[in-house]
């Protein structure tokens, strides 16, 4: 990492202490994609070569994130991309995508990241890359996050943002549009449609920490010192709106912090997933001419475009969400030490926990888990839990002694929600992480389940309308050993641990008895990591 700094100051607490802010800089997280690097040092050898640096600003330039990529440099690793002779590849050399793992971070590099982003709590970060899809006039398009997943404060500040550079960038003949994705693949007539982004990737991760930034991608069908020009330019700019905005950036990304931490205590609920609804504005699209026949090779959809013949297209733009999931946000939730791996996860982004000292019993939230189905290849290394019925249920817990407590007012609130809430499409639960509390461990025997179940129908009232109401709902007749199985469900030898979400969900009242008036917490000291934190 290279840090610029007016004053010579080359840590988070001498830069806080001086009043600037902090820009992080990072290209190559894709190292297929190597525009940013390249930018990036030429908007630092210009600053060296006139002795002028930002008066407000402290830089922070990741000019390769993913070492393992550019190491694997080649001629051959992007397709669709007009230069350089070589480049990087797309993941590491464990085969993930990097800007796939910014919340489940599994990988040594974002591991890397995460503890640079938490010390030095960056205050607007730039991730670039570069685009494939259809060809267009564009050579830069750009991605903030403005619909709905950042408060209403920084939405306001982020949108005057872009709406003065993209102007000042156009002013040098640099055109650039929103990153968007068209509705039919490669087909820019069938409309333009944007959302919010998946805290799995940098730009959401960073909004749900609340912080600002963008995504810049550059056109891959451009010639690779255009590409590198423009985004010089807009990094140039970007510098310029910051160092004259530095003040008001740092008073509202410490509000948005506080806000963050007080979202349980105002009862506010956190989208988990939004959706693009049917209303739509129209937008013009500089795009090319193109056609689209029938392939004589593969039958399929060949579109053919033809960048000499530039074309303004009146296009429909999709770009009202709503939430589809929304989670309450509980006081704190709550999981054994038996899945220690969440404790790494904790301290990889900074977030605060406690442990009990002594075992406890409680009142807490959970979920029974059914019908649950995966993905039938892996994603990222993992096989994703898609579907899952979810059954809210309040009982009594034991707590054994080092059981995490994380609470959830502070400022990575968000974060720690998009982790623990089953709904959530990032969680733990969902990125496979407790698949093993779907499998069954103990099972039964035939001849000795016959006699059991024989014996609960005489001595269990109502059990033989219950078994029948089950067995008529069933879509298929069961197997005779499916019907065992359904009583052996019903008798304490089955595991009760079965299905059950290992995560509890406490309301404030339990917190404050295990916090306050058991005084039997220590609390995680704060790692060197946290200095610097607002």
């Amino acid at each position: 990492m290279l840090i610029i700094d007016n004053n010579k100051h080359f840590n988070p607490d001498k830069v806080r202490k001086s009043g600037n802010i902090v820009l992080l800089i990072q290209a190559n997280v894709h190292a297929g994609e190597p525009d940013g690097n390249d930018a990036g040092m030429l908007l630092i050898k210009e600053m060296v070569e006139r002795d002028s640096f930002p008066k407000n600003i402290t830089v922070l330039f990741l000019p390769v994130v993913n070492p393992d990529g550019l190491n694997r440099f080649g001629a051959y690793n992007r397709i669709n991309q007009n230069g350089p002779e070589k480049m990087g590849w797309r993941t590491n050399a464990q085969h993930l995508n990097l800007n796939r793992d910014f919340i489940k971070a599994e990988t040594p590099e974002i591991l890397a990241w995460l503890k640079i982003f938490d010390l030095w709590q960056p205050d607007f970060t730039i991730d670039i890359h570069v685009t494939d899809g259809a060809d267009y006039q564009y050579v830069l398009t750009y991605l903030v996050e403005t619909l709905g997943n950042m408060d209403e404060h920084q939405t306001n500040w982020l949108e005057a943002y872009i709406k003065d550079v993209t102007q000042t960038v156009a002013n040098n003949g640099i055109m650039a549009f929103p990153y968007t994705m068209f509705k039919k693949w490669h087909d820019p007539r069938s409309g333009l449609y944007l959302r919010p982004s998946s805290p799995m990737l940098s730009t959401g991760y960073i909004a749900m920490r609340n912080r600002p930034g963008i995504l810049l991608e550059s056109h891959s069908l451009k010639p690779f010192k255009q590409r590198v020009e423009a985004i010089y330019t807009f990094l140039k700019e970007t510098v310029l709106y910051l160092e004259k905005e530095h003040n008001s950036l740092a008073k509202l990304n410490q509000q948005s912090d506080i806000l963050a931490s007080k979202l349980f205590e105002e009862n506010s609920k956190i989208p988990l997933e939004f959706t693009v609804t049917d209303k739509c504005d129209t937008v013009d699209f500089l795009g090319v001419e193109y056609d689209v026949v029938k392939s004589d090779l593969t039958g399929g959809d060949w579109f053919r475009y033809n960048s000499e013949q530039p074309v303004s297209y009146r296009l429909p733009m999709y770009r009202n969400v709503i939430p589809s999931a929304e989670a309450e946000i509980p006081a704190a939730y709550i999981i054994g030490p038996e899945w220690n791996f969440i404790k790494r996860k904790l301290d990889a982004h900074g977030i605060k926990y406690s442990k009990i000292k002594s075992n406890a019993k409680i009142e807490a939230i959970t979920y029974l888990m059914n019908d649950p189905t995966w993905s039938s290849t892996p994603i990222e290394g993992r096989f994703m839990l898609t579907h899952v019925e979810l059954s809210k249920v309040e009982k009594k817990h034991n707590l054994m002694r080092e059981t995490l407590i994380i609470p959830t007012n502070q400022p990575l609130s968000k974060i720690i929600v998009s982790m623990f809430d089953p709904q959530s499409p990032v969680s733990f639960l969902k990125t496979g992480f407790f698949n093993s509390v779907f499998e069954q461990s103990e099972y039964f025997e035939t001849y000795k389940m016959e006699e059991i179940a024989r014996s609960m129908l005489d001595t269990i009232p109502n059990l033989t309308e219950r078994f029948d109401e089950w067995r008529n709902n069933r879509p298929q007749t069961p197997t005779s050993y499916e019907q065992l199985a359904w009583f052996y469900r019903q008798t304490p030898y089955f595991d009760c641990k079965k299905n059950v979400y290992p995560v509890l969900s406490i309301d404030k009242q339990t917190l404050d008895a295990l916090t306050k008036k058991r005084k039997d917490l220590s609390r995680k000291k704060p790692a060197k990591a946290m200095k610097g934190n607002p």
